[in-house]
């Protein structure tokens, strides 16, 4: 359009709103950011570094504690060495190795019994690789029948580790039959495990009883009044050098050799056991309970008829002889309140000393059906809660009791009972394990499964039938191989898997 005559043209410049700030110098870029983001760009930046940081401290962190929860772990009796993705076999299992007497959960050794006609050699085994380290033949001489060896004794080898000096010590029995009517005599080895070295060959008098709690060796001898009664006396030595570190007695008490219930005679045998730290000693309905370092702990005899066994949580259980009739237990609290129950304290494959207020207990062998897991608070006895058809032995790791029930493996919480999670594994579990962060399950169609201990979900899976040789047609027995997992077969041969 021309402008109007007589009017003159004025030309002004004009803005642009839109520039193209890829042809722009950076300078004017600058400009055109915001003036308060130019402000704050220093402190934004450093808040964003700062929040890094922090995300890297605290998962640094949570690694560092997980680390050292698997480092406890590995102290732990029962708890296998990390399980390989996917498990693999380490070496071949043979009679010749013995039967597992003594083991590290972590792995640095392990001691095998290997019975032959007349005796029985201990033999060091490297968990690894199933070499043989050292082999040690068990003296006998001291507990053979009265045929001596011409009557080829049975032998039987039970150990406990102790430590000494910080290093771990093997004391193992070897218990002979038939024996004399006077009893027998029970000749002791203390090893060093790693080397098979032995450094002392004490013996337990006939009619004595022989624990291990801590570093200690502790004897309990009876003494006969010439009246019907019986005294104890419980001698804590050093394992290695026999010094005495502490001795206490027991009163006299009537001496029960059998109480005949209806056409059931039921023969009262004493009984010496201890735990990591107690020691108990029961006889002719008589228990006595004192500390690792000796303490007296008092009588905690709750009847003249029956025995009592430690329970976990400073706990025990006091059961009459006649209870497969009527089961009518008392649970001694760790504060002393007597609670009547039915059940005995239950056997953990691995208990990792969590969840420390609750007890777990067993019911009656329910024979196909399982048992029952019960669960009691330890100062005041009250059922907490009540798990049905368990079986096998549970696991308790971190504050969670898992069973297996059924063709399921459970996961509850060990103080409220809330099940944290339930996965059915496709046949009832011959064997329950963990490694700290999976649990290991064997069943006996011969697979192996590993579950994420958190939620239960499917980490592992293997057909064991695939790694043994030839065909194991099935399993015998699954058990913790000091810190690996052994499976043995009915045709006698095994596989130990890591």
């Amino acid at each position: 359009m021309s402008a109007p005559a007589g009017h003159a043209v004025h030309l002004a410049p004009v803005e642009l709103d839109e520039l193209d700030e890829l042809d722009a110098p950076d300078d004017d870029r600058t400009r055109r950011v915001p003036l308060w983001a130019r402000r704050h760009a220093g402190r934004a930046t450093a808040t964003v570094v700062a929040l890094v940081l922090v995300l890297l401290g605290v998962q640094s962190w949570l690694d560092a504690r997980e680390r050292a929860r698997l480092r406890y772990l590995a102290e732990v009796p029962g708890v296998l060495r990390a399980l390989a993705d996917p498990p693999g076999v380490l070496w071949r299992w043979t009679p010749g190795v013995g039967a597992l007497v003594a083991g590290d959960s972590a792995g640095g050794w392990a001691v095998g019994a290997d019975y032959h006609p007349g005796g029985v050699t201990l033999r060091g085994t490297d968990p690894d690789t199933g070499d043989r380290r050292w082999s040690v033949p068990f003296s006998l001489d001291a507990a053979l029948p009265p045929g001596g060896r011409s009557e080829f004794p049975s032998v039987w080898v039970r150990c406990s580790t102790v430590r000494s000096d910080d290093a771990p010590l093997a004391v193992c029995a070897a218990e002979v039959s038939p024996v004399a009517s006077g009893g027998a005599a029970t000749p002791l080895a203390v090893l060093d495990p790693v080397t098979g070295s032995v450094v002392a060959t004490p013996t337990v008098p006939a009619g004595s009883l022989w624990a291990a709690t801590g570093g200690l060796l502790v004897r309990a001898t009876p003494a006969e009044d010439g009246r019907g009664g019986v005294r104890w006396t419980l001698t804590a030595t050093d394992p290695v050098t026999g010094s005495v570190q502490w001795r206490h007695g027991t009163p006299v008490v009537p001496q029960v050799h059998e109480v005949r219930i209806g056409d059931y005679v039921i023969r009262s045998e004493p009984d010496l056991a201890a735990d990591a730290d107690r020691v108990l000693l029961t006889d002719s309905g008589h228990a006595w309970l004192f500390g690792a370092d000796g303490s007296p702990r008092g009588d905690v005899t709750v009847a003249t008829d029956g025995w009592a066994e430690l329970g976990r949580s400073g706990t025990l259980v006091w059961m009459p002889w006649q209870n497969f009739a009527v089961p009518a237990g008392v649970l001694v609290t760790r504060a002393g309140t007597r609670v009547a129950v039915g059940e005995l304290p239950a056997r953990l494959s691995v208990d990792d000393g969590t969840a420390p207020e609750v007890v777990l207990l067993t019911g009656d062998d329910g024979g196909w059906d399982g048992v029952a897991l019960v669960a009691r608070d330890a100062g005041t006895g009250d059922e907490l809660w009540r798990a049905e058809g368990v079986r096998g032995e549970p696991l308790l790791v971190d504050g969670v009791v898992h069973t297996a029930e059924g063709a399921d493996v459970v996961a509850r919480d060990a103080r409220t009972g809330e099940v944290r999670w339930s996965v059915p594994v496709g046949a009832v579990p011959a064997w329950l394990g963990t490694d700290g962060s999976l649990v290991v399950v064997v069943t006996p169609d011969r697979s192996l499964l590993a579950l994420d201990l958190a939620d239960g979900r499917r980490a592992r899976s293997v057909d064991l039938t695939r790694l043994a040789p030839g065909d194991p047609v099935g399993i015998d027995q699954v058990v913790e191989y000091a810190g690996r997992l052994l499976v043995r077969f009915r045709d006698g041969s095994g596989i130990v898997l890591g």
